[in-house]
């Protein structure tokens, strides 16, 4: 009875995790799907406009494709005020402007974390547990986050399903081993026959799957070099167990290789957005648990990228990216530069004087520079606007009020840039 309790109650808590995950992969997916800075500026006005049709295209798709009650956009009109924003609910939308029920798991949203309800609450429309996502703009601001709803009922029915399903399969398992005991003292020599021929057949279906698993993976070699020598292993059991170590450390190292891809920009080679995004959530924490901590913030946008775009190609102005990235690593570390847009890059570091390291980088730009001006005989003149804020614990409450700073000192940077060059970039 108490495995069974212990059980129940590590099955609703894993369950729980799962649904909360599946929730916000829906929410984060459609979040990821939207315009931040398009969705920032959509009023009530706007209804049936290009930029609210698409919008509602995007959630409408998720609406009519993916098992949920309801998705739609929230905006925020004060510091712990929400109302309804694009809403594509065929029966009975909310109306764009009219309030939303506030949630803690919302308001952390808000502040760039998506987060799930942990309690349900309630409104016009009933009973829910509702995953929110942030929009970001170009800026690295939230610009609206998205709700998707999941009926409480249908959340709390899915835990009961489990405790039947653990109460049964507690059941099935003790008659099972009653059974099996009985089989064992009556028929021992058999049974262990049976076994081994079982295991020997599982043997060979884990040598098919290590196989499949190596299959057009890079590293060709890696069989050959953990291929277990049967002669050194005489008992069967230790035979499974080195051919299931074998399986595991391959799906290990395709994991990483997977792992890399989503967090590693593909152009330069830095830490992408999303690493970017998952790191301040870390950073968040700390925060909050350790006020006195050190830390910085650098924001780097590369100058007169459009005009070389527009006069010498892409191809040249991807070149140009990825040496400056490259640069942006040699002095400040790899492991601490983010691209988080096509031309800007964000340095997080554990120190507070980077005056010296930032004129450093912004020589080694300039020189080079130079060059590319004079090899292509090229219009423009790149440079590098560049900004840092130091995190004050008497005054920062969040990483964004230290971002924001730096932010403002990049475009502070910028401004100074364009004084003594020609701003060709595309004016709004």
């Amino acid at each position: 009875m108490v495995f069974g309790t212990v059980l129940s109650k590590i099955a609703s808590r894993d369950l729980k995790a799962q649904i909360e995950a599946r929730m916000l992969d829906i929410s984060n997916t459609a979040a990821a799907m939207l315009d931040g800075d398009m969705l920032a500026k959509i009023t009530k006005d706007d209804y049936g406009s290009p930029e609210y049709e698409k919008v509602m295209k995007t959630l409408t798709y998720f609406q009519d494709n993916i098992e949920l009650d309801y998705i739609y956009c929230i905006m925020q009109v004060d510091e712990r005020e929400f109302v309804f924003g694009v809403d594509p609910t065929v029966e009975d939308p909310g109306e764009f402007g009219s309030p939303i029920v506030y949630t803690e798991a919302l308001y952390n949203a808000s502040k760039g974390k998506a987060d799930v309800d942990d309690e349900p609450y309630e409104d016009a429309w009933g009973s829910f547990y509702s995953a929110y996502s942030p929009v970001f703009d170009s800026n690295g601001n939230v610009a609206g986050i998205v709700a998707v709803d999941f009926d409480s009922e249908w959340y709390h029915g899915e835990v009961q399903n489990l405790y039947v399903i653990v109460g049964s399969f507690i059941l099935f398992a003790l008659i099972s081993s009653i059974i099996l005991a009985i089989t064992i003292a009556s028929q021992y020599k058999r049974f262990f026959i049976r076994l081994m021929d079982k295991m020997n057949n599982l043997s060979g279906n884990i040598d098919t799957l290590i196989r499949e698993v190596d299959n057009g993976f890079e590293n060709e070699d890696y069989y050959s070099q953990v291929q277990i020598d049967r002669s050194a292993i005489s008992d069967g059991m230790d035979l499974l167990e080195a051919k299931i170590r074998v399986m595991q450390l391959r799906l290990k190292e395709q994991i990483e290789v997977i792992r890399s891809h989503a967090y590693v920009d593909a152009l330069t080679g830095v830490n992408n957005r999303n690493a970017y995004t998952e790191y301040l959530q870390v950073l968040e924490k700390k925060i909050i648990n350790n006020p006195q901590l050190v830390f910085s913030v650098a924001v780097f946008d590369i100058n007169q990228l459009k005009a070389v775009n527009d006069d010498l190609g892409h191809d040249i102005g991807d070149r140009i990216i990825i040496g400056i990235a490259h640069d942006i690593c040699e002095v400040f570390g790899e492991k601490y530069v983010y691209r988080v847009g096509g031309d800007e890059f964000v340095v997080v570091l554990e120190e507070t004087q980077l005056e010296d390291k930032i004129k450093v980088l912004k020589d080694i730009i300039n020189r080079k520079s130079a060059e590319v001006t004079a090899k292509h005989n090229a219009k423009a003149d790149v440079g590098l606007s560049a900004g840092y804020a130091v995190y004050d614990p008497d005054k920062d409450r969040t990483y964004s009020e230290v971002f924001h700073k730096a932010d403002n000192a990049m475009y502070a940077d910028k401004k100074t840039f364009y004084e003594t060059h020609k701003d060709r970039r595309k004016r709004r």
